[in-house]
């Protein structure tokens, strides 16, 4: 947690922006957190600490951090987007039922390139894998529905 901090922070100030200390809060929610929160879960986080926040710092700090391909802004079930500080090549798992998502690290699936058809629609810069299904614990009937 305290590298991705520490990456995040350091992102930030090569940006030429100022680490105030809504932003490292936010940055420590971001870092704490491997379940790809939205942005209404990252202000409730912070607000416990900085009462003050308004959800539209919040925001502000994530889309910055996105453009500066800090984290990176996904979307993998209807809803709000989610944020991922994981900048190393993964794929994830994705829960249809509970909406857990969480990344998966196998080399198998890095080594996935595209077939011929996908190479004439145009050059490819990355590769993601997405499994959709129920987890475990919902399965189980331990969690309920989003």
């Amino acid at each position: 947690m305290e590298r991705r901090v520490e990456q995040l922070s350091l992102g930030l100030r090569r940006s030429g922006l100022r680490l105030t200390h809504q932003r490292l809060e936010i940055v420590r929610v971001l870092a704490a957190d491997e379940t790809h929160p939205d942005a209404e879960t990252v202000y409730e986080a912070v607000r416990m600490r900085v009462p003050t926040i308004s959800m539209d710092t919040v925001y502000r700090t994530l889309a910055t951090l996105s453009d500066r391909g800090l984290i990176t802004r996904v979307q993998f079930l209807p809803g709000p987007a989610r944020y991922d500080v994981n900048q190393t090549t993964h794929h994830h798992f994705v829960c249809t039922c509970c909406g857990l998502v969480r990344d998966i690290d196998d080399p198998a699936l890095d080594a996935i390139r595209p077939t011929a058809d996908v190479r004439r629609m145009g050059r490819t810069d990355a590769v993601s894998v997405q499994f959709r299904g129920v987890c475990t614990a919902c399965r189980g009937g331990k969690t309920r529905r989003t």
